[in-house]
């Protein structure tokens, strides 16, 4: 299955959100959703409050993913699983490990993607796009301004289960390319463990992180992708909407 830019957008932005400021690391004790006596608006606003606590502390995050996909023109859904890595503020590199060997780094706002069984690779500049297009999906962006362009349904979980949240687009111009969107948020880490987002035709993608590893040291290496030689690069700009040939 080829990786989908915008799954790993959304997935991304939800797992990372408020890291670029981590710097400023608040002293405040942290919000506590699992506080006795609250309502259920109160518990969900606790619970905002909390993940982006913890993701102000995020400066590394290692994790094993399984991508998903469905679709009515696959028989059958589509698995991919691999290690995604994160170093603040904006290096992200996504390692597709099986059943098809790709690899794609995230610096800044470009995008490398690496098709190692076919021999060629993509470089897509994202440009101003990120902060207009996928403005409500971009790395630095928070759970909490995701708030403001979805709606939120939210119920108390039965103990030990992840709390889950469901998102509806409140603007037209998001629903054009996001149906619905599913986040279950981790009861220990307050780190999000699964997305799930509907596409308007249907076709749902599932990402989930197991085995989160935050603050731990990562190599720079790890974010440099060194292409082997001859291998031909595609060159696409959304800003412009141009596409260089190989």
């Amino acid at each position: 299955m080829i990786p989908r830019p915008l799954a790993a957008t959304a997935a991304l932005a939800l797992l990372l959100a408020p890291a670029a400021g981590a710097a400023a690391r608040p002293a405040a004790a942290p919000p506590d959703p699992e506080a006795p006596g609250l309502t259920t608006s109160a518990r969900l606003s606790a619970l905002i409050a909390r993940v982006k606590w913890e993701q102000e502390r995020l400066e590394t995050l290692e994790a094993d993913f399984v991508q998903e996909r469905s679709s009515e023109f696959l028989a059958h859904p589509e698995a991919s699983r691999g290690r995604f890595s994160y170093s603040s503020p904006d290096r992200v590199r996504w390692e597709y490990l099986d059943p098809t060997p790709i690899s794609m780094v995230i610096h800044g706002d470009e995008m490398v993607t690496w098709f190692r069984d076919l021999g060629r690779a993509e470089k897509v500049k994202v440009g101003r796009v990120s902060s207009q297009v996928f403005r409500y999906l971009n790395a630095t962006g928070s759970l909490e301004s995701l708030m403001g362009y979805f709606a939120v349904s939210f119920a108390p979980p039965p103990a030990a289960e992840p709390y889950r949240l469901e998102l509806a687009p409140r603007y037209a111009r998001i629903a054009k390319r996001l149906a619905a969107m599913t986040l279950w948020v981790d009861r220990r880490l307050y780190l999000p463990v699964r997305v799930r987002y509907v596409e308007p035709n249907g076709d749902t993608t599932d990402y989930r992180f197991e085995n989160l590893s935050p603050n731990r040291p990562i190599p720079r290496e790890r974010f440099e992708l060194a292409l082997p030689e001859g291998v031909p690069v595609k060159v696409v700009d959304l800003d412009k909407g141009r596409v260089s040939a190989p």
